[in-house]
Parts: C-alpha cells; structure tokens; sequence
C-alpha cells in the first residue's frame, strides 16, 4: 500500500521525540511495537487495558536460574508455528531454560512517578490521537513498572536469547542482560527483508535492532541486514531453524492438488482477489483447492466460503510442518509469506501472487502472476510429470533455497558460547 510509507514516517518521526533512556532502557525502542502499531492499525482502546496503569510483569520465576544456563524468552504469541522455531534453537543449546511470557500472569504494582513519567513523556512528544495516546501511556507505565521489578532482581545466567527482541517485554529484558554486559541474541521467525516502497510494520524488525547478535537464517537476511547499516559482527549465518524430514523428490506431481497460502488479515484484500481469480481457474483446469489460513484470519468466514466453493479448508491445529508432511500437494500458490519457502524445502513448487500493493522477498524461481492468464502461465511452466525436468527444477530450488533460507546451514550451537 502506497500510503504505508507515510505511516512509517509518522513512526519513525513520533518515535525519534520519545526517544529517553531511563536507567540504561530505551523507552523508545521498548514502545516501537505499540506505536506503531497504533499508527499503521489503530485498534480500539479497550477499558480493560487501562489495568496496566497498575500492573507489571512478574519475573519470580527468574529467580531460581542458574548462572551456567542460557535463558530463552518469547512472547505471548500462542503460536505453534513459533515453538517450532524456538524449540529448535534450544535443542542445540542443552543447558538453557524457557521464560514464556504466555504462561506469567501480571502481578500488581503502582508508583504514581511512573505513572506520571508515562503521560507527561507520551502526551507532550506524540502527534497522535487522544485515544492512541492514553493506549501508550497505559503501556509504558506497564513497561516502567516491569523494568522496577526486574531491576529489583539479580539474575545470572550464561547467555540470553529472546525469540524477538524487537518486541515490548523481550527488549525490557535484552536491556536489563546488555546492561549486565550478558550476550544478548534474537532468533528470526520469518524472513527478513528491506521495504523499500510498500513498507509495513514488520520494517521494525531491523529499523528497531536491540540485541548484540541477530541469528539469521540465510546469507540474503544477512545482506539484507547489512544494507540497512547493520554491522556484519552483529549479524550471525544460522540457518533454517525447523527439523527437516526430506525425501526424495519426486518423480512426478499431482496438478490437480493446489495448496493455496494465505496472507495474514493485513493483506484480506489481496486474499479476496485472488479468491476470485482461483474460482475460474480451478474449474477450467480440474484443480481441487485447499486452503492453509494465516493465524490472523476468521476461520469460520473461510470455513463458510470453502463450504460454498467446494474447497477444502485445513484445520487450525496443523503447523505449516506437519501440514506438508502428510499431505501430498502437487503445489501451491503463496500470498506475502515465507511460507512460499517451505513448500518448495517439502518439494512443492510453489507460485506467488502480488496485486502491487506490497513487495515480495527474493524469488526462487521467476514465479509471480498478477491475474488469471498469467496465473495459467505460471501453470504450465511446472514440470509435473517429467522426472529428469523435476529433479534439474528442484536442485535448483535448493540452490536458491541455501542463499535465502539457509538450507543446509545449522549454526545454532553458537548460543552455547559465551560472547
């Protein structure tokens, strides 16, 4: 969307006014989720937010770790998609321990001088609405409060690893280990990229970089890193973080079986309009359509439409992993999704659709349409049935997939180390 550009600017311009270090936090980059989020999404202000005025974190559970072990956080994502990636990571590091901000419960804690310190910062310094306003007041007070309770700990461990330390609670804590001079890492969970014209709120993934060393999948996140002015030693080759079970690929492929990927609820529009582009398309090629929704997506809206189009809809509880592991798709069609990626890793190829209101990673093959002749296009460029012409395509695919994703790659034992 063109306009998202100017929203980053907003972001970029209201988040250089609040910039504060309070006691070694930078409460700028602490509240870069919220702002911009209230920017590019502006949700309503529910009454029970207002709570965090007198709540913060509770870290107890802190308390017991011991100072030889690596400490993993993540937020409160509920995604199992996202335990999968993290699972990973900790499985090569033995000695560490899990701080899942889904499992604690705030506890109660008020000081009026944060309170006060909140509003005072957030309404003299942002250009937004009152309602957005008093949203970021509530939020920072809730951030003050949770650094005062963790600043009243003495945790030791031997390395931190936040599943993104962009995000609110995880930079609290990347601050607190940085300021303790303790290795700081962050693990990446989809792909990582420079907007240059469309640029959505994902941006903040590297304009909003905290930790000492960014783990990053491929060489092109690398780059990519880099050409935002990263620096190469902050930066860490690491690979795909999932357990790959591949086989061979195959010998040939079913046409008929589509899988189709969709975009999360920003993108609904590009989901419809591909929506209607399947509908013709699947009748006059005999292609039967699954869908595999974006966890931000209503399932009962789909579950209703597939209902009426014949379509099969994949229930929620099936990871992308365990999705293509038993299912036999011939190949898929992807929206703005590092999904893409994993069909062709579980030998699928797989197409991209853009209708140019956002910008796509790196191809593995030449393979975005736009409309219906070029989607038949794409088509009848698979080799389906042709074996020499299928193991050339996919050995090629892996070529692209090493640069991109990292296949093959596996450096994750680094954690381990101390820095």
């Amino acid at each position: 969307m063109a306009e998202n550009k100017l929203l980053f600017e907003r972001y970029r311009k209201n988040k250089s006014q609040l910039k504060y270090n309070f006691n070694g936090y930078e409460l700028d980059k602490i509240l870069a989720m919220d702002l911009i989020s209230e920017i590019y999404v502006n949700p309503p202000l529910k009454l029970k937010t207002l709570r965090y005025f007198f709540l913060a974190v509770d870290f107890s559970s802190m308390n017991s770790i011991s100072p030889f072990k690596t400490l993993f956080s993540i937020g409160r994502y509920h995604r199992d998609d996202y335990y999968e990636i993290l699972n990973y990571a900790r499985s090569k590091t033995p000695q560490s321990v899990l701080f899942d901000l889904s499992k604690v419960s705030p506890v109660v804690r008020i000081r009026v001088s944060n309170i006060v310190l909140a509003c005072s910062h957030i309404f003299k310094n942002t250009d937004l609405s009152l309602k957005s306003r008093l949203f970021l007041a509530c939020q920072l007070t809730y951030y003050l409060n949770s650094i005062n309770a963790l600043e009243n700990k003495n945790i030791s461990i031997k390395n931190y690893c936040a599943f993104s330390g962009v995000h609110h609670l995880e930079a609290i804590i990347t601050f607190y280990f940085k300021k303790k001079n303790i290795a700081t890492y962050s693990l990446q969970h989809g792909l990582y990229y420079v907007f240059k014209k469309h640029i959505p709120l994902d941006a903040i993934l590297y304009e909003n970089f905290l930790s000492d060393k960014q783990l990053c999948w491929g060489e092109y996140s690398v780059d990519e890193y880099r050409n935002y002015g990263i620096k190469k030693e902050s930066l860490i080759l690491a690979g795909y973080p999932r357990n790959l079970i591949r086989k061979s690929p195959p010998a040939t492929l079913n046409k008929q079986k589509c899988l189709v990927l969709l975009a999360r609820y920003t993108y609904e529009h590009s989901n419809v309009e591909l929506i209607n582009i399947l509908k013709q398309f699947s009748v006059e090629n005999d292609v039967k359509i699954s869908i595999k929704l974006h966890p931000t997506l209503n399932w009962q809206e789909y579950k209703a439409l597939c209902n009426i189009l014949g379509w099969e809809l994949i229930e929620e509880k099936y990871t992308l992993t365990n999705m293509f592991q038993k299912n036999n798709f011939g190949w898929a069609i992807a929206i703005n999704t590092a999904a893409y990626y994993e069909a062709y890793l579980n030998y699928i190829p797989c197409k991209r659709f853009n209708d140019g209101t956002f910008e796509d990673s790196l191809h593995v093959f030449n393979d975005t349409f736009e409309d219906l002749n070029q989607l038949e296009e794409v088509f009848k460029a698979i080799p389906f049935n042709h074996k020499e012409n299928l193991s050339k395509y996919f050995n090629q695919a892996d070529e692209r997939l090493k640069y991109i994703l990292g296949l093959g790659i596996d450096n994750y034992d680094i954690i381990n180390e101390n820095s």
